[in-house]
């Protein structure tokens, strides 16, 4: 009797790849989309206190941090939607695809933008001209704002043109090499490349400033307020995250689009697993990570917004209770007998209190 077992050896590297894969998609995508929501719900929050309506710096914040809800909703949930589900509308659903990407470049394109205008408005708020400190106004923050977000929308149109599914492939790319050159090009010029030299630059130009201004006395010092001051640690702190979060991404996008041309035939099977796992570290969860975790680095790098999440999230009645305990202890520590009459028996009642 013959017995014909035709046994598959899977490759253990190849095993650890695809498994690290899957743990980013069902465990990783969650916790960072987990966290990113609350993130940016506090963010809304607390920039829409009217401690924080009246700062120009503030009011980007708080629109940026619309924006990354809304890249967190349509990139990386959807993206969680289709590995739970193992059903991608995105493949076979033309106007999902289309209206998907749009969203979700807009969102990014704002994203970005608002740092930048954030770092703008603090680079200006440090200069000697009073012509210039008139830019960081909350009034000008606003039209501003709006100016930036219609033009993204705008600059996002074309991915309604030349994104289209592929059922076939199971992809939602761009239908032509046209298509591909513009998406490239708005990538690295609006969405990483411009933003990341404008973010760098200024944000090293403020810390100049700053120096600089500790440096003047007299009427050549600009009064900076401690608010502000933490504002641009925080903004700082948000540029950071951007680039160290961005180049892999980037750097993964640029080897992809060199060996796109690739036959997949030629590849091994461990050099698949490791595109595949580069390509969902990178992209479906490594570019969220900077939309996900802005509220985390602003409660590290300022006071300020750690007092206001805490007036938040605290019950005002606690507060009101806390501090009328305290003024009754003090005054209590403090209290001067009503019998003494004299001065020397109220110095000796108040040493020894």
């Amino acid at each position: 009797m013959d017995n014909n077992i035709s046994t598959t050896t899977i490759d253990p590297a190849v095993a650890i790849l695809t498994a690290a894969r899957i743990g980013i998609q069902h465990i990783g995508q969650p916790i960072l989309f987990t966290l990113g929501m609350i993130g940016c719900i506090l963010n809304i929050a607390i920039f829409l206190r009217p401690s924080m309506r009246i700062n120009s710096c503030a009011i980007y914040f708080h629109a940026s941090s619309w924006a990354n809800l809304f890249c967190l909703t349509w990139g990386l949930f959807i993206s969680m939607l289709a590995s739970f589900t193992n059903n991608n509308p995105l493949t076979y659903n033309s106007a999902y695809c289309k209206i998907r990407y749009y969203i979700l470049t807009g969102s990014q394109l704002a994203s970005r933008a608002c740092v930048v205008l954030a770092c703008l408005d603090r680079f200006l708020l440090c200069s000697q001209s009073a012509q210039q400190r008139l830019f960081c106004r909350a009034s000008v923050a606003i039209k501003v704002m709006s100016i930036t977000i219609v033009g993204c929308a705008c600059l996002s149109i074309y991915v309604l043109i030349v994104y289209d599914s592929f059922p076939q492939q199971r992809q939602c790319n761009p239908s032509s090499a046209v298509g591909r050159i513009i998406d490239t090009t708005v990538l690295f010029l609006f969405n990483f490349g411009t933003p990341a030299l404008l973010m760098s630059t200024l944000s090293g130009m403020i810390i100049w400033r700053l120096k600089q201004n500790a440096k003047r006395i007299g009427r050549q010092k600009v009064h900076v307020c401690k608010r502000d001051l933490q504002l641009s640690a925080m903004l700082i702190g948000q540029v950071v995250l951007y680039i160290t979060t961005a180049l892999p991404f980037v750097s993964n996008f640029v080897y992809l689009t060199v060996t796109q041309y690739v036959p997949s035939s030629s590849k091994s099977s461990y050099r698949i697993a490791a595109e595949s796992l580069a390509i969902t570290a990178t992209g479906s969860l490594g570019t969220f990570i900077f939309n996900a975790l802005t509220f985390y680095v602003y409660t590290l790098t300022a006071p300020s917004f750690r007092r206001e999440l805490f007036a938040l999230i605290v019950p005002r009645r606690w507060m009101n209770h806390s501090q009328a305990t305290e003024q009754f202890q003090l005054s209590q520590t403090n209290r001067i007998h009503p019998l003494l009459r004299n001065a020397k028996s109220i110095n000796s009642q108040v040493e020894r209190n």
